[in-house]
């Protein structure tokens, strides 16, 4: 007879979803108000440009600082650090008189976000039971996509209605709302017992009954906490690459949508806007049923196809990015690479690696993201200047299916195989 499953909507992780929704929504909120900004204070548009490209590097940077630290110590000391340094740099932005203070603010709150997201994703897989953990960062990952679809649209009003300084004070007052929710929720237990070794190939024999978990964690403390290899943290953990890689060439098409599909559609106001909106709507649809099926059939079950619909929709979106193609592409891209493909790669993260490495390990994930979006808006922009936006939809693709052969070279199967996330 099967088990109950384990309990996943415990108070902290309510929590963690609220106050996550609260910083993304005014992380969000941004985007419509930056670009004018900038403009205002005499940036050109290739100085605007190099403000996006601060952000992510910037984070990046960060990362491989917080991801360590967490592993020798806490997670939610950096991630409130995080949020306090996110409110008042955003805040700041509304005082400032030059492009060059513009820019160290970017290199700031890049900085900022790059702790606070490797903070509350290394917490998320904490609070997440083993059996259960796709589910809980399919549910999660929500938060962000809600914040997406509705935080732009009330910048616009913000904008039209009281000007850019409203608009960042109130985006500082999100983030302020989010670390008081965060200041409630207790620091997550990790595992105390020794690292496990890693799965067995699965089989009738291997598998644990459903619902199935590992015993409770014992409260955290230093004194519980596992003992360090030499050397650690300056090696990336093995487990990590992978998914890194798959995760880099995934959303390399991501970073150039953003940054084109506007300037594609131009001559047609609002069609951008519909892509992004399927988009938003498809991964609020897929995102918890792709959790749950991974914890049930495996990751790869859940990310071979992500990825697969992913490159479809990139080059449906390339033959017809002014008909009735562009919803269906947005929501073929929004399922496989927004609901399954990331949500996976980031399970499968925290599936490969040892408690101890976590905080490193989500380091590493969310740096190669930061660099795909980074090298997608730069790389492929040349693409499209030289070849138009069908050449840079089927490079889209490409490195999409790229992504799906190094996911199979690796060993990560369509059905479960090597990989048993209710054994890790």
């Amino acid at each position: 007879m099967n088990r109950p499953l384990p309990p996943l909507w415990t108070r902290d992780f309510v929590l963690t979803v609220a106050g996550t929704a609260a910083f993304f929504a005014g992380f969000y909120l941004l985007i419509p108000v930056l670009p004018p900004y900038a403009s205002a204070l005499g940036a050109s548009k290739r100085e605007i440009g190099l403000l996006y490209a601060v952000f992510p590097l910037a984070a990046a940077a960060a990362r491989f600082v917080a991801g360590p630290r967490m592993d020798r110590s806490d997670r939610k000391p950096i991630l409130l650090a995080g949020l306090a340094a996110f409110a008042v740099v955003v805040a700041l932005h509304g005082a400032v008189q030059t492009l060059g203070g513009l820019f160290v603010l970017r290199a700031l709150h890049g900085m900022s976000w790059g702790c606070l997201t490797t903070a509350v994703s290394a917490m998320v897989s904490d609070l997440a039971p083993p059996s259960r953990r796709g589910e809980a960062i399919g549910f999660w990952g929500l938060a962000p996509t809600v914040a997406m679809a509705l935080a732009p649209v009330a910048a616009e009003v913000i904008l039209l209605k009281a000007g850019s300084v409203a608009a960042f004070f109130v985006a500082a007052a999100l983030s302020a709302l989010a670390l008081a929710t965060f200041a409630l929720v207790a620091e997550p237990a990790r595992q105390a017992a020794p690292d496990l070794p890693p799965a067995l190939p699965y089989s009738p024999a291997t598998r644990l009954p459903s619902g199935a978990d590992l015993p409770p964690a014992l409260p955290y403390s230093p004194a519980t906490r596992p003992p360090r290899p030499a050397g650690f943290p300056a090696r990336l953990p093995r487990g990590a690459v992978l998914p890194a890689v798959v995760l880099f060439l995934s959303s390399l098409s991501y970073g150039a949508l953003v940054a084109f599909l506007p300037v594609e559609m131009t001559p047609l106001p609002g069609r951008a806007g519909i892509f992004f909106s399927v988009y938003a709507l498809a991964i609020l649809v897929t995102r918890p049923l792709a959790g749950r099926l991974s914890d049930r059939l495996g990751r790869g079950a859940v990310i071979h196809p992500g990825l697969a619909l992913g490159a479809a929709g990139a080059l449906l979106l390339g033959f017809a990015p002014a008909t009735w193609a562009l919803p269906i592409a947005a929501g073929l891209y929004g399922a496989g690479i927004g609901g399954c493909a990331f949500p996976g790669l980031m399970t499968l993260t925290v599936d490969r690696c040892p408690p101890r490495a976590r905080g490193s390990a989500l380091a590493a994930y969310f740096t190669a993201y930061d660099f795909a979006i980074a090298g997608g808006s730069a790389l492929l922009g040349l693409v499209y200047e030289a070849r138009g936006f069908f050449a840079l939809c089927l490079v889209c693709a490409a490195a999409t299916v790229a992504g799906q052969v190094v996911l199979q070279l690796g060993g990560v199967k369509i059905r479960r195989g090597g990989e048993s996330p209710a054994l890790l």
